[in-house]
């Protein structure tokens, strides 16, 4: 594939990532708050260091017309604020990449795609970003989205990179099983303070196994083919990624507000929509939202 113009709005941990890894083969644009010039990705499977190109506004686009791809890598509760970077950014060629956690990014990004193509993704990314453009990788870079015209041209788009993007029959199911991990694991590492580690104490693995069976519950009440009796098994694997971090936790850590709306909300509006009982989701969704800042 020939040079692509891709824009990253939301170049944090995951979008810094794949901004970096573009940036060799493609002309990348980071759309930013803070400025930076220089990608440094710290990893033992996928490092990178090299120029970035990071602008804080779209009038500093020097593009004059659409982007050929845009990632969007801001978290689910940013995307309004960065809507103003979408109308410039976006037409009926583009293809809109949505790489935020939950099942509802099409229907989040469809009102400022103005005519763009919206492909939503499983994302499994673990990064930390450290400083603007400064990203600590730990383990994989890997998009999985539906099968179709859309998916192959993002897999094109990533085909001279070390950016996986897999294309799947499955993907309501790999959405569902995500949600349903993060579910389980990103609000109680986030409420305790503890790494994934944490769900093997006693009552915390229940209240795992209970958040993670509401959610997989109501994706089966959706259509989706999930296996509830492998919950268990589940919750025993994630915890013994012992030290793993999550993406709550860390901004938990630094004042931030967190994507409970995303993940917990999610489940709490299908919940409501197919007639499921998810009260252990809505404990663990109120008390996020009760101590989650703006």
């Amino acid at each position: 594939m020939s040079a692509q113009r891709v824009a990253v709005v939301g170049v944090g941990a995951v979008g810094g990532v794949f901004a970096a890894h573009l940036s060799a083969v493609h002309d990348v644009v980071a759309c930013v708050r803070r400025p930076f010039d220089q990608y440094r990705v710290e990893s033992p499977e996928l490092p990178f260091e090299g120029a970035a190109r990071a602008v804080t506004s779209p009038d500093d686009l020097g593009w004059d017309s659409p982007a050929d791809v845009v990632l969007v890598g801001v978290k689910a509760q940013h995307t309004e604020g960065a809507a103003h970077w979408f109308a410039p950014l976006c037409g009926p060629e583009t293809l809109l990449v949505v790489m935020q956690n939950g099942i509802e990014g099409r229907e989040r990004l469809n009102p400022h795609a103005n005519g763009a193509a919206v492909l939503s993704s499983v994302v499994y990314c673990g990064a930390e970003l450290l400083a603007p453009g400064h990203i600590r990788h730990d383990r994989s870079a890997r998009l999985i989205v539906a099968e179709g015209a859309d998916g192959v041209r993002l897999q094109e788009l990533c085909a001279d990179t070390p950016l996986t993007i897999d294309p799947s029959a499955g993907f309501d199911r790999s959405a569902w099983v995500k949600l349903g991990i993060n579910s389980a694991v990103n609000g109680l590492t986030g409420l305790t303070g503890q790494p994934s580690g944490v769900l093997s104490e006693d009552g915390v693995g229940d209240i795992a196994t209970a958040l993670l069976t509401e959610c997989w519950t109501t994706g089966r009440a959706a259509g989706v083919d999930l296996d509830i009796d492998s919950v268990p098994k589940m919750v025993s694997q994630i915890a013994k990624n012992a030290e793993g971090r999550t993406s709550m936790q860390h901004d938990r850590e630094a004042g931030r507000g967190t994507e409970h709306d995303a993940i917990h909300g999610a489940v709490l509006r299908k919940a409501a929509e197919f007639g499921t009982d998810v009260p252990t989701t809505k404990i663990i969704h109120d008390l996020l939202a009760a101590s989650s800042p703006g």
